[in-house]
């Protein structure tokens, strides 16, 4: 891999506890995130670096690019499909991820506020629902980038496939197999 992939794949694993951060005001109840995976939009000259946090009851968007962040929780119900695809012709962000959101129907969306209490500046922002029009050009990827490339964990996968399927949710991935013999080629010794 080279020296600028590398780079980019530890600033990205650094990024995925910001994105935690981010994203722990918009909880709900007990809910804690269990995995995650972190990506970009696009592999070179990319515009946003995108991070994907999994809960027991719904997946979490982290956008965040140069002019702002965005943060979003999709329950599993608001979600249309997720369709994983492995390239193994790349070494660096070999998954490419997209999301389908519903654009109306089950699942409340919620996002963080991007205003701030004046008279509590440090305080987390609170959430707020994502509905109407908002929700509608969230689905058709206007607000943010909904698909990128990403390096994802088989446990990652493995959870949001199983999770996706208990809530009725299509999911496809591709190339897991390519995927799991380079893993295992990477692990066999040298001689």
């Amino acid at each position: 891999m080279a020296l600028l992939d590398t780079f980019k794949q530890k600033v990205l694993d650094l990024g995925r506890s910001e994105a935690r951060a981010k994203a722990r005001p918009l909880l709900i109840g007990g809910e804690t995130f269990d995995r995650s995976a972190a990506g970009l939009d696009r592999r070179a000259q990319e515009s946003f670096v995108l991070f994907w946090l999994l809960s027991d009851r719904a997946l979490f968007l982290v956008a965040g690019g140069q002019a702002e962040d965005h943060t979003v929780r999709v329950p599993f119900e608001a979600l249309a499909e997720v369709s994983i695809d492995f390239d193994e012709n790349t070494e660096i962000l070999p998954w490419y991820v997209r999301v389908a959101i519903e654009t109306d129907g089950q699942g409340q969306l919620t996002a963080l506020r991007h205003d701030t209490n004046p008279d509590q500046p440090l305080a987390a922002p609170l959430p707020r629902n994502v509905g109407g029009e908002e929700r509608r050009r969230l689905a058709r990827g206007e607000l943010f980038p909904l698909s990128g490339f990403a390096a994802l964990p088989k446990k990652f996968r493995t959870a949001l496939s199983r999770r996706l399927q208990l809530a009725n949710v299509e999911v496809s991935v591709t190339g897991a197999e390519a995927a799991e013999r380079r893993r295992l080629a990477r692990k066999r010794p040298r001689s």
